[in-house]
């Protein structure tokens, strides 16, 4: 039985002495909160109030609460911690039970020695900060020696803001077993995919387990402790797009009232490279070309098509079940299949990889490592060891586990780590011992691999996204993006709009507004002050060149295999930035163009350049992309080109004998572009039923200025299955 305690939290200058006030504290929650809504505090939010609230990260903050026993024979009592952010000290009547440092490990303090009324008190320290020779204060070098979310230290989409408090459940847990172990249930797969052995572990003698199937019907119940169950015939879990994301249920109930229950997804798992890959090896042996990146799920190849997530919310504890899910279902609507977990950010509490197995959404897991040079103290490798099993603990059974990676861009020249350095040793160790068939990366990107650019044009060169992916060739793009304003009502959080000067505005500044580059947008559109045409210009630009980005990925499948935009998300309202969606929870419309862009099968057109002139030659070519496992049947592909209130039908394209999961491609089109007054767009419309796809280019005249502004409401959603 959980018994939950009313907390207060007070602050002081040491460990050692007693905070002159106490407050009432929420639990889960974080002390700035706390402080904030007790003091009545305008929202860190809104402008630049954050800066006032910055010293509460350098002091010790004291959370207390009163337990009084009430047991009966036989029962024994633990106090739960799941998460302490982020060095503490747990007291029981003045008694020091627990010190730690850390977030993720749960920590189970036995009460039985108690029998009066119980004093409980968690001490927090003051947030980390590496002193290291090369570390530059102020800056997110300071968290190169602990365990925290390095994006609380600045980011260029996150203010300097660091959380500290009790992020997850604490409650008190009374039950008749002498220790405190929670039931789990694992299995073994046969090689071929058809039969399980299923294990049953850490109940009691008076346990009642239950199994259903995927469909709620019950295939099993047993008494006991333990139990192995050998299933024939299984059905697998697939992700997103290439089948169901089929979960077997199971319960587990004693006589004490206690119950457990959870999911289990058959699946296996492979990092491999694409055969394609190996022939650059040459004839001679030498080290590999590429790492392997392509994802080989039930023994299938498939294309990951994915997005960047980050928390939510800066202040973890503030996120719930709610909120994932509105985030995730999202996601699965955009025909998207994985999700990398940032190495920045905090690893996601327990119900988001829930949420993640029932919508057939695969984690791509980094460890909380992040654009630094995390050296090898015994200290920070203690820290990391500790922290890694229990991060490894909280997610190993979930079938939504696609892989383990060390962390976010360590082996750049802002990094200089390697994979000698031995945090990532250890990382690769806990993972290889704790769960051996899930892979594992040392970071991302890796040779072969790339992160960026993160712009519609590409600099120095100055070119296109078109021209310049058309160029490249990678065997993943886990981190691509391209910028635009915010939605206008996350702007409103920020200021009003009539103050908020977006170019040229401290506020602006502030709430990161430096990835929208001014000439960029006005060499295709007047130069303009107003909030909503430049809003519209750059969401414009968004929306194609992620559609783009997506498509050519896919173009270049089998040696390509990946492709993730940064981001989806973002944890505080920031003026400009490279996410779909604008805070806390509003689409842009670049979501749709992905969405769009993500469908298992689609035609699509492999446009050149953005702005096409009267008299010039439309050239793209068409390409049937399919990731699907299905036989598509023949079919016709009809081409127009719609300028103004013209439209004409130019090609049409019979594609037949398309292979399962292969790309097929097809002619090139090419169409003298007429002359058409009042004109500003040139539509390519690609007729094909459910794998239609549009795409809207700008149309000038000769020697004519720039076209006019673009409005929020001129950008027609693409196709796609979104909400």
């Amino acid at each position: 039985m959980k018994s939950y305690l009313n907390w207060s939290v007070g602050y002081s200058d040491s460990a050692l002495s007693i905070p002159k006030e106490f407050f009432l504290a929420n639990v889960p929650g974080s002390v700035q909160l706390d402080y904030i809504r007790e003091k009545n505090l305008p929202d860190f939010r809104y402008k630049d109030n954050i800066k006032n609230y910055l010293w509460m990260q350098d002091k010790y903050w004291v959370y207390s609460a009163s337990y009084t026993p009430v047991k009966k024979e036989n029962e024994n009592s633990f106090l739960i911690v799941n998460g302490v952010d982020y060095k503490y000290e747990i007291f029981i009547n003045d008694d020091s039970v627990c010190a730690y440092e850390g977030m993720y490990k749960k920590q189970v303090v036995d009460l039985n020695a108690y029998s009066q009324k119980i004093e409980i008190k968690i001490i927090i320290y003051p947030a980390p900060k590496s002193d290291l020779d090369f570390v530059y204060a102020e800056t997110r070098d300071e968290a190169n020696q602990c365990c925290k979310p390095a994006v609380s230290y600045g980011w260029d989409f996150h203010p300097r803001f660091i959380p500290l408090g009790i992020w997850d459940e604490v409650y008190i847990y009374t039950t008749k077993k002498t220790n405190y172990i929670e039931p789990t249930v694992r299995y073994e797969l046969s090689d071929d995919r058809k039969n399980a052995k299923v294990f049953f572990e850490n109940g009691t003698d008076n346990s009642d387990w239950k199994f259903f199937d995927p469909n709620g019907k019950e295939i099993a119940n047993f008494k006991g402790q333990s139990k192995e169950l050998f299933l024939c015939d299984i059905v697998l879990w697939w992700c997103n797009g290439y089948g169901n994301a089929n979960l077997y249920h199971w319960l587990m109930t004693n006589d004490e009232g206690e119950s457990y229950e959870g999911n289990i997804g058959f699946r296996t798992v492979e990092l491999v490279k694409p055969s394609c890959t190996w022939c650059e090896l040459g004839k001679y042996p030498m080290t590999r070309n590429t790492p392997p990146i392509c994802i080989k799920l039930n023994g299938v190849e498939i294309f990951s098509k994915g997005t960047n997530y980050v928390a939510p919310e800066i202040f973890y504890s503030e996120i719930d079940y709610d909120r994932y899910y509105e985030q995730l279902a999202f996601i699965k609507n955009a025909n998207i299949n994985y999700i990398r977990c940032w190495g920045g950010a905090i690893v996601p509490k327990s119900y988001f990889y829930d949420i993640c197995d029932k919508l057939g959404l695969f984690v791509w897991q980094e460890f909380p490592l992040s654009c630094n040079n995390y050296l090898s103290t015994k200290s920070y490798l203690d820290v990391l060891h500790s922290e890694a099993t229990a991060i490894v603990n909280r997610v190993k059974f979930h079938p939504c586990l696609m892989l383990w990676c060390g962390g976010n861009e360590l082996f750049n020249s802002w990094s200089k780590m390697t994979d000698q350095s031995l945090a990532l040793r250890i990382l690769n160790m806990v993972t290889l011992k704790e769960t051996p068939e899930i892979p594992f990366l040392p970071t991302a990107p890796v040779m072969g691999m790339a992160h960026g650019a993160y712009d519609f044009i590409y600099e120095p060169e100055r070119i296109e996204v078109f021209e310049a992916l058309s160029n490249s060739r990678c065997t993943g793009y886990t981190e691509i993006g391209i910028p635009s304003y915010s939605n206008i009502d996350t702007l409103r959080l920020i200021a009003p709009c009539e103050e908020l000067k977006i170019r040229e505005d401290e506020i602006a500044d502030f709430h990161n507004a430096e990835h929208q580059k001014r000439w960029i947008l006005e060499r295709y559109f007047p130069s303009t002050d107003d909030i909503e045409e430049l809003i519209g210009e750059s969401q414009y630009l968004q929306a194609i060149g992620l559609q783009f980005v997506f498509e050519e990925a896919r173009r270049q499948k089998p040696y390509c295999s990946m492709v993730g935009n940064w981001c989806f998300n973002e944890p505080w309202p920031c003026v400009d930035n490279n996410s779909i969606m604008s805070y806390p929870n509003s689409l842009k419309p670049a979501y749709y163009n992905v969405a769009a862009a993500c469908r298992s099968v689609l035609v699509s057109a492999k446009i050149h350049r953005l702005v096409y002139v009267a008299g010039q030659t439309l050239e793209f070519d068409l390409t049937l992309l399919n990731d699907s496992l299905c036989k598509i049947d023949d079919g016709r592909v009809n081409v127009i080109i719609q300028i103004g209130d013209t439209s004409e039908n130019v090609l049409s394209w019979d594609y037949k004998n398309v292979k399962i999961n292969t790309n097929l491609f097809g002619p090139t089109v090419r169409y003298s572009l007429p002359f058409v007054e009042n004109a500003e767009t040139v539509k390519i419309i690609l007729e094909s039923g459910a794998y239609s796809s549009e795409y809207t280019l700008l149309y000038k005249l000769p020697n004519a200025k720039q076209n006019a502004p673009i409005k929020l409401n001129s950008l027609d959603k693409q196709k796609g299955d979104a909400p």
